[in-house]
Order: structure tokens, then C-alpha cells, then sequence
């Protein structure tokens, strides 16, 4: 251990080096990450599957991820016009002992009749398909988080693009700070 005034630092035993975790580690360790996921097993061709977040009252630092058994677009938006929030998808804290919950929730299939005012995230494309030369899936993540807005809907619709029925994955991992 290393101490600097207030400030304390643990230090590897053998190495003598500096021993840190990266921020989305730490909010694991602190209770406040968590995790959910949704997958569709049979979606048709141009047939989508929509998650919606909606935060509560703090900011959500969030990451997206996407596996598909075929080419799709994946679109994130922000507001979109929602009749019905859908089904609610289980939020899992990463740290299994805490009792923390998130203020945000998930939901699929909710009815939707306007994706959103802004879009963040506009068709990226997961490549795939169903001819011999395209016949893969795939997966894509975010590198870097998006910070959501408090007390905000956004949107993740996924289309298949791949010219068959595939199935698709999508999971959000986050955590909650104040705004």
C-alpha cells in the first residue's frame, strides 16, 4: 500500500508496481453496472428487433452490443415516440452481492410510432447474409461509451438485412452517475 496524504494506492507485492482497474471495472466492484439482454431466435428478413432504455433520474454511461446470424443494421435513437414500452427485460447488477438497482429500465418490442428526433447511430451495418460466400454472423460492440441523458427514451432497432430468418442478440451494459 502506498499512501500520499489522504490518498492510498495498492501496489503489486513482487513487482512493486502500481496497481489500478479501469472506471467500468470499478463501477462493477461499486455495485452500480449492470447488464441486460434480449435475443429474437427468428427474425424475418427486413424484420426488426427494437430495445428501448429509458433512463430514470441519472445519466447512463452506456455500451451497446449486437450479434446476428446474418447481415443487419443497427440504428440507436434518441426520444422516439413510444405507445407502449414493451416487455420488460431483466437488469442484472454485475456485482451479485449488491442490492443497488438502476433507475434506467429496458424494454422490447415496445410499439413505436416515430424512432426519435435525433439519430445518434444511423444503420450501421453488421455484414452477413444467406449465399454461400455470406453465410456468417457476427458481432459488433461499442469501443466507447454513450452518455444518456436522465429521464430520456432511446431506441437500438435492428434490422435484418440478411435475406433469410436469423436470429439476433442485443445487450446493454451500463452504470448510473448523477447528472
Amino acid at each position: 500500500m502506498i499512501t500520499v496524504g489522504d490518498l492510498q494506492a495498492m501496489q503489486d507485492v513482487t513487482t512493486g508496481a502500481l496497481l489500478t482497474i479501469e472506471t467500468v471495472h470499478h463501477e462493477v466492484h461499486e455495485g452500480e453496472m449492470y447488464h441486460a439482454a434480449y435475443t429474437n431466435g427468428s427474425v424475418a428478413n427486413n424484420g426488426t428487433v427494437d430495445l428501448l432504455l429509458t433512463t430514470g433520474a441519472k445519466e447512463a454511461h452506456t455500451v451497446w452490443e449486437v450479434f446476428a446470424g446474418g447481415q443487419v443494421t443497427v440504428s440507436l435513437y434518441e426520444a422516439p415516440t413510444t405507445s407502449a414500452a414493451g416487455t420488460a427485460v431483466t437488469a442484472y447488477n454485475m456485482k451479485r452481492s449488491s442490492t443497488n438497482t438502476p433507475t434506467a429500465a429496458v424494454t422490447h418490442t415496445p410499439t413505436v410510432s416515430a424512432t426519435g428526433t435525433v439519430t445518434l447511430v444511423n444503420g450501421r451495418i453488421l455484414p452477413g447474409g444467406t449465399s454461400p460466400t455470406t453465410r456468417v454472423g457476427g458481432g459488433i460492440r461499442a469501443n466507447a461509451e454513450w452518455i444518456m441523458k436522465a429521464s430520456t427514451k432511446y431506441l437500438m432497432r435492428i434490422t435484418n438485412k440478411s435475406g433469410g430468418t436469423i436470429a439476433i442478440n442485443a445487450v446493454l451494459e451500463w452504470y448510473e452517475e448523477a447528472a
